[in-house]
């Protein structure tokens, strides 16, 4: 996994580009990660988008989980999950 800066991002595209469409890239601004990139292409770009989205829906379940959902029933939540359940579905 390669790291690259904000800076170089925006100022060395040729050589930026060939790293992110290789292997994995942590994004970093003034020596903190901030962003994660992955390489894809036209062939995987709709898996690599729907697995991204359910990781981050993991995450921010987790998160909820962690800190606790105040002020949402358990009941909210539970209709939430099907109405999403059924989106995917289409």
């Amino acid at each position: 996994m390669k790291f690259i800066t904000v800076r170089d991002l925006a100022t060395k595209n040729k050589e930026t580009r060939k790293l992110i469409s290789k292997e994995e890239t942590v994004l970093t601004f003034n020596g903190k990660p901030i962003g994660f990139i992955l390489p894809t292409n036209e062939t995987d770009f709709e898996f690599m988008l729907k697995e991204t989205s359910a990781v981050m829906a993991r995450k921010a379940v987790a998160s909820m989980q962690k800190t606790g959902a105040k002020g949402i029933s358990h009941a909210s939540i539970e209709k939430e999950i099907q109405e999403t359940r059924k989106y995917r579905k289409k």
